[in-house]
């Protein structure tokens, strides 16, 4: 019988060291968030403050509307709001000298209670020019349209000069935050 041949055997001191571990796998990589940026108010668009690809900062303009209407329309809501204003003044004026006169029997009730709800509906016209001012400039605010978060730009869908839609399903511009970016497997 043959004897086995000796097999051959090499040693060494045992480790503790980082190894690379690989992972093959399909994945998509995928923005965290993506934004259509669209128009809140109807006009020309007068500028627009990106290209095409674009990174940009939550709060960068982005588009400008011409904000001339807007501008117009609150210094309407404004003027409307001083003259009902004066006429309050006025009517509570008005209604403390008939207070007086009331005690003088110098005047009749219904005298007094006609000013008094004249001074309550004044009040309350008073409020709604408030409520159209506030929301005059809201709508004057729209005009500049901005970032709503830091990502990059996508394919520009208007130009200077083009008259944008509220509400327009198309948008502006898309907007993808790339960083962080998410990566789904």
């Amino acid at each position: 019988a043959h004897e086995a041949a000796p097999v051959l055997v090499r040693s060494s001191v045992a480790q503790q060291q980082d190894v690379p571990i690989y992972l093959t796998g399909v994945g998509t990589v995928t923005a965290n968030q993506s934004v259509t940026v669209q128009a809140r108010v109807t006009g020309d668009i007068t500028r627009v403050g990106f290209t095409e690809g674009q990174d940009v900062k939550a709060g960068q303009v982005l588009a400008q509307i011409d904000p001339r209407p807007f501008q117009a329309q609150l210094q309407q809501a404004v003027a409307t709001e001083a003259k009902d204003q004066a006429q309050l003044t006025n009517a509570r004026r008005d209604l403390q000298r008939y207070a007086k006169l009331i005690k003088e029997d110098a005047t009749t009730r219904q005298q007094l209670d006609a000013q008094s709800a004249l001074v309550s509906q004044l009040e309350a016209a008073v409020q709604m020019d408030a409520a159209q001012v506030s929301y005059a400039k809201v709508q004057l605010g729209y005009t500049t349209i901005a970032a709503p978060i830091s990502g990059r730009t996508g394919v520009r869908l208007i130009d200077a000069g083009n008259i944008v839609h509220a509400p327009d399903n198309t948008g502006l511009v898309v907007i993808n935050q790339i960083d962080p970016i998410a990566v789904l497997f």
